[in-house]
Order: C-alpha cells, then structure tokens, then sequence
C-alpha cells in the first residue's frame, strides 16, 4: 500500500477534560488542516466516546489535548486495547509536566507535545509515523 492511498491522514481531535483552554487544539487542528490532513474535532468527549468516534470515523490519529486528567487517558487507552485499535496513534499535549511524559507514554500515547512545541514538529511526526505503518504494511 502506498502513502498516498492513505491520504489524506484523519485526525481525531478531543478534549478529555472541560478545563476551558480551546486555544491549543483549535491552533493544531488548523495546522493539520493546512497540511493536507482531515480533522474531525470532537470537543469534550469520555474516554469510551472518543473510542467510538476513532471506529467510526476510521482515524489515523488521536490527538488528545490533556488536562491534567490521566485517570481518564489511561481509561480511553485501556478501551483501545479492549478494541484492538493498535494501529490507530495516539498523540497528546496541552500543559503536561515534562515529568508526565514517560508515565503517558508507558500508557501508550506514541508522542507528547507540551506547551512551546513547534505546530511543525506535531505535522511530521504525524506524517513520518503513517509513512513508516504503510511500509509495515507493504
């Protein structure tokens, strides 16, 4: 399979706490937009409906922007595993301590970007993290 019969990539987009910053997730949905990815935001969503969001909407991508609610995104990671979603990345930032990371990764988030992370550094990771699952794939 070639990249390019993947594209565009689709990218989740939610919040997994009603903390009121907007902002972050608003600012990279529209810098994945603007390179070439389709972006559904969900907003506010459970654990459980960001699942079935993924499912139906047949993402590459979940983009969590976290606030400070781990408790929740290890639930949202456990029902993936329930669902054998381990094809579908997952990705999160917002304001994480830099000490945070390797906890969230050990849950299985692929990448964290915390505040200051280049909108560039989200869209390449994104972009090299498909190119290399299409070469698994081939």
């Amino acid at each position: 399979m070639k990249i390019e019969s993947r594209l565009p990539v689709k990218v989740l987009i939610a919040k997994t706490s009603l903390d009121g910053h907007i902002r972050g997730p608003i600012v990279v949905a529209q810098a994945l937009k603007n390179a070439g990815m389709e972006v559904i935001y969900g907003g506010m969503l459970t654990p459980e409906k960001i699942v079935a969001a993924a499912i139906q909407e047949d993402v590459d991508v979940i983009g969590l922007n976290i606030g400070g609610r781990y408790g929740t995104v290890k639930r949202m990671m456990d029902t993936m595993k329930q669902k054998k979603l381990d094809n579908i990345t997952v990705i999160a930032g917002g304001p994480i301590p830099p000490e945070d990371i390797p906890f969230l990764k050990g849950l299985g988030i692929n990448e964290v970007f915390i505040p200051g992370s280049s909108l560039e550094s989200i869209v390449n990771f994104i972009r090299d993290t498909i190119k290399k699952q299409v070469k698994l794939e081939e």
